[in-house]
């Protein structure tokens, strides 16, 4: 006849295995807050890029114009080898 396991120790595995979860779930939550974060942060970025951008364009207006030129002369689709769009 085996002897039944210590309700304590029972009890005791189980609270170690919940914290085991928890620690799992707020490593989770600091890893999607990590990536909201970067998240804020690369979007910042593109609008500081366009806005660089568009100051440049206003302070040189010839290369507006010669994006215009280009996209004129090369369209806003590459062509493909035969000859045709899209």
């Amino acid at each position: 006849m085996s002897a039944s396991p210590d309700p304590y120790e029972r009890r005791a595995q189980q609270l170690r295995t919940l914290a085991a979860l928890h620690r799992k779930r707020a490593a989770e939550l600091d890893r999607t807050a990590a990536a909201t974060m970067a998240s804020r942060s690369m979007r910042r970025l593109a609008e500081l890029l366009t806005e660089a951008e568009m100051k440049d364009l206003a302070a040189h207006p010839d290369l507006a114009e010669l994006n215009a030129q280009l996209e004129g002369f090369y369209g806003d689709e590459p062509e493909n080898p035969a000859g045709e769009r899209g």
